[in-house]
């Protein structure tokens, strides 16, 4: 039975089809049509202005409107859809699933519903993933069988760069003291899921966090779309990536934003760094920044969400809503929140937005607080005075003539 039977529902009918298949244009393809193709130089504001006001009123004579088509014996009614029955899965709640919260990084997610959302992606609300994030959700990005950028130094370039063997969208996170032992040259993680990937030099990591920053810099360089993977997760200042540098194997999160949010996560950066002490138990492991700018790129991640700045953290964990789900006693729970807040502001940061939206729950360490755009940093206390030591030497004089 026909029940598209005008050239314009055939038209939307064909779209649809092409937009659902796969094949999504890359990252590196949307570049390559940004630079060669040409800019529309038409300007149609100047073109309505010409066109005098006698003529700019259409006619409203019915005479020159077309006959509709008439269709005979087609039932034109809606369809009548069979109710289906829809199937739950809950996640688990553990490091190796390599599972992130429905509510990653969020600051906003509460005030949708009274004004428009600050976040740099599109409003989705609670109405389930959009049709681009199934088209991501099938399509395999990133790592797969294509080459990574390799290093500042080819010579220590692992061999995963240069034979694609690491799979990074199913690759595991790194765990909290790996990255942290990355950050501060120490030994390897033995309880890393992705150690044998960085074991290149006994029992330490291969590079240090400088070359490491800018191996992953020079691998974004070349490519957008090897060893990243958008994450379909999204908050009030940032998206959420998987990133893992193809050389080694370190496996870990980003948090992209636009440009008009850069100086919030510039800021959030400054207090992650105040936190040292914190990291990697209480916060996540700060691993740096990149500016996409520098090297005159884009990433594309929706309509109008153009991400140009990447700050680098370890996976904090699941979110306090699926530790709940998974069996994690309530009470627990409040009692590591309350222990990673005050490890918070022991270093005199304070949060200003906590709430479970901005905590994530990690089997290893406990609760992690994240979301650090609006905290704000006080003032460091000073170092008490020393004592005071009296002058001996007076006190004798008086003693002698105080009588």
């Amino acid at each position: 039975q026909l029940h598209l039977c005008t050239a314009v529902g055939q038209y939307l009918a064909f779209t649809l089809l092409v937009l659902e298949t796969r094949g999504e244009h890359g990252q590196e393809e949307r570049q390559r049509a940004t630079q060669t193709l040409h800019t529309w130089a038409e300007d149609f504001e100047t073109t309505v202005r010409s066109v005098p006001d006698s003529e700019r009123t259409a006619s409203s004579d019915a005479s020159f409107l077309p006959e509709p088509t008439t269709y005979q014996n087609v039932d034109r009614s809606p369809i009548v859809k069979r109710l289906r029955r829809r199937f739950f899965i809950q996640d688990q709640c553990n490091d190796s699933l390599a599972k992130v919260d429905n509510h990653p990084e969020s600051s906003d997610d509460d005030e949708s519903s009274s004004k428009p959302p600050e976040t740099p992606t599109p409003s989705a609300g609670n109405a389930g993933p959009r049709r681009s994030q199934r088209i991501l959700a099938r399509r395999p990005r990133g790592g797969g069988s294509q080459r990574g950028g390799k290093g500042a130094d080819d010579a220590e370039a692992g061999p995963e760069a240069e034979t694609g063997a690491i799979s990074q969208r199913d690759s595991p996170y790194c765990t909290q003291k790996c990255l942290l032992g990355l950050v501060k040259g120490q030994k390897l993680d033995p309880k890393c899921p992705n150690v044998g990937l960085h074991r290149r030099h006994g029992d330490y990591h291969p590079v240090d966090h400088t070359q490491w920053l800018s191996m992953l810099h020079q691998q974004l360089k070349q490519s957008l779309d090897d060893g990243i993977t958008p994450l379909g997760h999204g908050g009030a200042r940032g998206v959420l990536f998987k990133v893992t540098l193809l050389a080694y194997g370190y496996t870990f999160v980003s948090k992209g934003t636009v440009r008009a949010f850069i100086p919030d996560l510039e800021h959030e950066a400054d207090v992650y760094k105040r936190l040292l002490p914190a990291q990697g138990r209480n916060v996540p492991v700060f691993l740096g920044a990149i500016d996409l700018r520098q090297m005159q790129k884009i990433y594309y991640y929706d309509h109008r969400v153009y991400v140009v700045y990447m700050t680098l953290l370890s996976w904090g964990g699941c979110s306090i809503s699926d530790a709940k789900a998974a069996g994690f006693p309530n009470e627990k729970l409040r009692a590591l929140a309350i222990q990673s807040l005050q490890a918070i502001h022991r270093q005199r940061v304070r949060h200003t937005d906590v709430r479970d939206a901005n905590m994530l729950f990690n089997e290893g360490t406990g609760v992690m607080i994240i979301d650090f755009e609006r905290a704000e940093m006080l003032d460091l206390q000073r170092q008490p005075l020393a004592p005071i030591i009296p002058n001996k030497r007076a006190w004798a004089g008086k003693g002698r003539h105080g009588k």
